[in-house]
C-alpha cells in the first residue's frame, strides 16, 4: 500500500492540478474569476486523512493564488483570507478510501461540480478556531 504523505503530497497535488487544468478549459469563466479573487493571496487549508475513523495524517497546503506552493505534512492549521468574510479557517477531514476513490474518479475531470456532490457525504468540513 502506497504511503500515506505520497497519496496527500503527490497523487492528491496532481489530481488537483487536473481537475483545475480540466475546469480552465470548461469553464473559463469560473475559473478566471475564481482565479481573480484568490489572486496574490497566500492561504492555508487543512485536511485530516483518517482510516476506520482513527486520523492517520494531517496536512496543510499552502496556496499561492489558486496553486498550491507547498504541501505540510503533520500539521494541521487553516487560514483563508476571503474578500467578504475576511480570515476563516475551514479543515476537511476525509477517510483515507474515499480520498483514494476520488483519485481514481475520471469524472471530475469533465463534471466537477456533479461529481464532487457524489462525494460529499464522505467529506466533513470543520473549522479552526
Amino acid at each position: 500500500m502506497m504511503s500515506l504523505d505520497t497519496l496527500v503530497q503527490n497523487d492528491l497535488v496532481n489530481f488537483r492540478r487536473e481537475v483545475l487544468k480540466s475546469f480552465r478549459e470548461n469553464h473559463p469563466t469560473m475559473f478566471t474569476m475564481m482565479e481573480r479573487v484568490f489572486a496574490g493571496r497566500r492561504n492555508m487549508v487543512g485536511m485530516q486523512v483518517t482510516e476506520n475513523g482513527a486520523v492517520a495524517g494531517t496536512y496543510t497546503f499552502i496556496t499561492n493564488g489558486i496553486d498550491i506552493a507547498e504541501v505540510k505534512s503533520g500539521v494541521l492549521e487553516s487560514e483563508i483570507h476571503h474578500p467578504l468574510l475576511g480570515v476563516v479557517k475551514p479543515y476537511m477531514t476525509v477517510e483515507r478510501s474515499a480520498l483514494e476513490a476520488m483519485l481514481k474518479d475520471e469524472r471530475f475531470k469533465s463534471e466537477v461540480f456533479s461529481t464532487l456532490v457524489h462525494y460529499l457525504p464522505d467529506l466533513t468540513i470543520r473549522f479552526l478556531r
